[in-house]
């Protein structure tokens, strides 16, 4: 091979290094936040119950100020 192929290959085996280490940092953040994601809703989830339930028993108490 040429000195201008060996070159060439070289920045073409780094840009790949580069976008495969890039890969696979989005990926774990992708994943990192799907975690996340799936909290939250279950959090959501959980303070709708719990809201729906404190106005269902509350609903025929008059408020403080009667």
């Amino acid at each position: 091979m040429s000195e201008k192929s060996d070159k060439r290959l070289n920045e073409l085996e780094a840009k790949y290094s580069f976008q495969e280490d890039s890969i696979e940092r989005l990926s774990d953040e992708v994943r990192k936040q799907q975690q996340e994601i799936l909290l939250l809703k279950e959090e959501l989830k959980f303070l709708k119950e719990n809201h729906k339930n404190d106005f269902h028993d509350n609903k025929d108490e008059k408020p403080p100020h009667y």
